[in-house]
């Protein structure tokens, strides 16, 4: 998922794979069939040029009593399996088969990962475990197409958009395979192909040397492979590869980033949606001195050393469970958001010397849109696996994990990471400064108050204000092609407020980093999810379909507010008879306040309030707010100005300025 687990590495990697070696890890069965199958008549096939696939139809029951098909395509292969000499490589793509029939029927491997070990007794928890075997063999994709659609057509107009998901996890953990990121919802409810890919995390997709044999990225390189997939083959599923939109969220919503910055990727999508950060976070990317510190010591923990194709041949070598422990050991536990081996500006996939120049955004996509989000309560899942264990969490789910100011002051200096300083005197002034800034003066603290102000100092620092920077930044670019051109690049945002019902979380938690996916996914109307982890509302299900049209509006058009021509998801459960006739009369795609006046939406959505959504003006840094009651949406401005110029620009120069105060020191 979305999240990094840099906790687990406290208590061990059990991924089911101890005593696997690379060759035993190879013969996963993987979605490749008999030259001599055929695909059953009742199941769909789409012919390409690299294969014929055939997937599964499944039926999508809605509350209303309307039911949807959707034809799903499980574990398409983009990328050879990187073992042996590809271990650390850039992906590979494999040989075209044309005449070959693949069977695209199952989920397939997750790639390696520790598996969680914390709260395990809470659903909220357990949703986001690996839920396939795990595998180096892991590059493949999936696809879910509204089953009404032909899987070819000739005019552009029919084919149909495409949202491409990117999950997160810190680059640390994450799968595709969740049953959070289930497409069928989104595809059938918006009349939109959905798609999501497998990239390797961890050491095996971002370990970093000067060799083109470990280039660094390869996670990065495994999506961008997938998404030259998706972009040379979608057609072939009924999508446009003109309208891809990328989407992701926290370590996704990072890698969407850098796609966006990244030259190498410009060509194969449209539209991004960055949800709970941005590559300008402290812990989404790291330069290329400090990761290949990372890279030499993480080799000498597994005893490769030497020089570099002596050290890369060793670590070629090693066991998928030597890779995690040496990966769990370089953890400092008395860390409080660590990624061993983020993205890297290499120079190449990423062209920017020094985080400045990544600042500058320099060689950033200019056609098409964007779209960033935060949650409310961004730090406080971090601040769960933190500071609270498992102990405590069997005893009393509702304690706060900081309940005094003295414990709030030594936490803090874990968010900021400068519990080993050496010289605490000088950083002291810094603690005390964040403190100032943070302090409300408008009531008398409670017991909540030091939870409460942490969670916001981690918020904004790691998630909230690099978003927004970044948003900032984005609204400075001119459109350079196509209709909009010599405009500024569209940019909208939001804020997503809403806490779901019966989450298991404790109530000081919030709107925790993450939540926000199932809404966008249609979630709330899997009955299967709602049986295994926790259940939603009525009125949380016309949040989700508030979310899933406005993201599927962006998809179709660039614009949240544009509502699409397409018969079947304007009438998605009129009566027959009734479609045509209504359809014929919107000639042009409409605004989503004028549409609602015209139209009745499908189910549950004919009840939804809609608000306008406004751009993201450097004159108003207008933005849309889900609020805390579900279903309601209100327009604010100026998200955070006041903490995120303090964040991205007076705390680096107080940092700058302690620096030259030890440098100083220690010249005498």
């Amino acid at each position: 998922m979305l999240f990094v687990w840099w906790f687990l590495l406290h208590h061990g990697s059990d991924c089911a794979l101890a005593d696997l070696t690379t060759s035993e890890i190879f013969p996963h069965p993987t979605n490749l069939s008999k030259p001599e199958w055929k695909c059953p008549s009742d199941r769909p096939a789409t012919m390409t040029t690299v294969g014929t696939f055939c997937g599964i139809r499944e039926v999508v029951h809605w509350p209303d009593g309307m039911a949807s098909k959707v034809d799903i395509y499980y574990g398409i292969r983009y990328g050879q399996p990187p073992v042996g000499r590809l271990r650390f490589r850039r992906p590979v793509p494999p040989p075209a088969e044309p005449d070959k029939v693949f069977s695209a029927n199952e989920l397939q491997a997750t790639c390696p990962q520790p598996r969680d070990t914390l709260f395990q007794e809470c659903p909220a928890a357990r949703m986001w475990q690996p839920n396939t075997l795990m595998s180096e063999d892991c590059l493949f994709l999936n696809i879910w197409v509204p089953s009404h659609t032909p899987s070819e057509m000739n005019s552009k107009e029919e084919k149909l958009a495409v949202m491409l998901w990117i999950y997160g996890g810190s680059f640390y953990t994450g799968t595709s395979t969740l049953s959070v990121y289930d497409g069928r919802f989104l595809a059938a409810r918006q009349n939109v192909i959905v798609a999501s890919l497998n990239y390797r995390v961890g050491p095996f997709g971002f370990l970093f040397t000067d060799q083109a044999e470990v280039p660094g990225n390869m996670g990065l390189w495994d999506q961008r492979l997938a998404m030259k997939w998706v972009k040379d083959h979608i057609g072939s599923f009924g999508g446009d590869p003109e309208r891809i939109t990328l989407f992701g969220e926290s370590a996704g919503a990072v890698s969407v980033s850098a796609h966006l910055l990244s030259p190498w990727s410009h060509a194969f999508f449209t539209n991004a949606v960055m949800q709970s950060g941005s590559i300008l976070g402290n812990w989404a990317v790291s330069n290329a001195v400090r990761a290949l510190e990372q890279t030499y010591k993480f080799s000498k923990m597994l005893g490769c050393t030497g020089n570099a194709i002596n050290t890369i041949e060793c670590l070629r070598k090693k066991s998928v469970k030597e890779i995690l422990d040496a990966h769990d050991a370089m953890f400092n536990e008395a860390s409080y958001f660590s990624v061993p081996f983020p993205p890297v500006l290499d120079q190449h996939f990423l062209p920017y010397e020094n985080g400045l120049r990544l600042r500058q955004m320099r060689f950033m996509k200019t056609t098409g849109s964007v779209m960033f989000g935060i949650n409310k309560n961004e730090g406080s899942y971090f601040l769960l696996y933190a500071f609270v264990n498992n102990s405590d969490w069997r005893g009393e789910h509702t304690q706060l994990p900081i309940r005094s100011r003295a414990e709030y002051l030594t936490c803090l200096r874990r968010v900021l990471e400068l519990q080993d300083d050496i010289r605490p005197e000088l950083t002291d002034p810094l603690i005390r400064y964040i403190d100032f800034e943070y302090e409300t003066y408008d009531y008398i603290p409670t017991l909540a108050s030091w939870t409460r102000r942490l969670e916001v100092i981690s918020s904004d620092r790691s998630f909230k204000c690099p978003t927004i920077t970044m948003a900032n930044t984005a609204t400075n670019q001119y459109v350079l092609s196509g209709p909009r051109i010599g405009g500024k690049l569209p940019v909208y945002f939001y804020e997503f407020q809403h806490r779901t019902a019966s989450v298991q979380w404790p109530e000081w938690a919030g709107t925790m980093h993450g939540y926000e996916i199932e809404y966008v996914f249609g979630i709330p109307f899997s009955p299967q999810f709602q049986a295994t982890f926790y259940r939603f509302t009525d009125e949380e299900r016309r949040l989700s379909d508030m979310m899933m049209t406005y993201w599927a509006n962006f998809a179709r058009t660039g614009d949240p507010n544009i509502l699409p021509l397409d018969k079947d998801v304007l009438n998605l459960n009129s009566p027959a008879g009734e479609a045509e006739e209504r359809v014929d009369s919107v000639l042009e795609p409409k605004h989503i306040t004028d549409y609602l006046e015209q139209v009745r939406l499908p189910g549950s959505l004919s009840k939804c309030e809609f608000s306008s959504w406004p751009q993201y003006l450097n004159e108003t840094a207008s933005y849309l707010i889900f609020g805390e009651e579900a279903g309601k949406l209100s327009v604010g401005s100026a998200p955070r100005r006041r903490q995120c110029l303090f964040w991205q620009r007076w705390y680096p120069a107080l940092l700058l300025q302690i620096e030259r105060h030890r440098q100083n020191c220690q010249g005498y």
